[in-house]
């Protein structure tokens, strides 16, 4: 049996919409060595047929899909956790993609660097006819990378939860939170001093959708609790400019309409 280093972890709710496109994502990288545990928390939609019957037509493609029933976000991914092989855990969204060869240059980085949790750039996209792979993304046979510290994190998570490639032993989320487990554990790393970096080439790709949680009836309980996590570290971290930054911030976040936010993202 083949080993598996990088187990792929997605938790999916209600996701029949994408989850196939982001199935074929997985499936279509280049690196091989892995596995797919997909935790459904208790889809009433066709989600889980949809799963079974992919699974059913690509035998080959090593795919687990468990079934706890509706358990929330941080136990379903906890779970996934728990049921992994691999020495490192890559979480992909449900309805988010990945360039084919994600997984093949970021396990490239971190056999000559050491990397505790290591990310790529990520673009967003409404739709599959905005994704161009170039074949660009590795061109001169040598990836650019950054590291980041506690600081780059206080203003914004600047690691996408999709991107991320993340040691095992590291990757415990907080089964009480509601929202924002990823950006929760990057602090608690973060000031444990585990090594932070970033591939500077988009290698995946955030849908942007109606759908998503928290641009719906959740919106502003979302990027309080946000605002909430940033500024308890700030405080702790005695970054009083970023505090103030973040106050602001959270006050045109709650104004601007989506779209203005978005723009001015891609902006920057």
């Amino acid at each position: 049996m083949e080993e598996i280093i990088i187990s792929v972890i997605t938790t999916v709710k209600n996701g029949q919409t994408y989850i196939l496109e982001t199935l074929e994502s997985v499936k279509n990288q280049t690196f091989k060595k892995i596995e797919h545990i997909i935790v459904d928390d208790g889809s009433t939609d066709s989600t889980l047929s949809i799963l079974k019957i992919f699974q059913k037509k690509n035998p080959e493609y090593k795919m687990i899909i468990l079934e706890p029933g509706q358990i929330g976000r941080g136990k379903a991914l906890n779970l996934a956790v728990s049921k992994s092989k691999g020495k490192w855990l890559a979480i992909l969204d449900a309805d988010d993609i990945w360039h084919p060869r994600k997984l093949e240059l970021q396990n490239k980085i971190i056999e000559e660097n050491k990397i505790d949790v290591l990310a790529t750039e990520t673009k967003l996209f409404y739709n599959n006819n905005e994704l161009m792979f170039d074949g660009e993304e590795d061109r001169e046979g040598k990836l650019q990378i950054n590291y980041y510290s506690l600081k780059d994190f206080l203003r914004s998570n600047v690691f996408s939860h999709s991107s991320v490639l993340i040691r095992k032993e590291l990757c415990r989320y907080d089964e009480n939170r509601k929202s924002q487990f990823d950006y929760d554990l990057w602090f608690r790393l973060m000031k444990e001093r585990y090594v932070f970096a970033k591939i500077n080439t988009p290698l995946s790709y955030h849908r942007i959708h109606q759908n998503q949680s928290f641009e719906s009836k959740m919106k502003k309980a979302y990027r309080i609790r946000s605002y909430k996590l940033k500024a308890i570290n700030c405080i702790e971290s005695k970054d009083f400019s970023s505090l103030l930054y973040n106050t602001v911030k959270l006050f045109f976040d709650l104004v601007l309409p989506r779209k203005a936010r978005l723009w001015i993202k891609n902006k920057i």
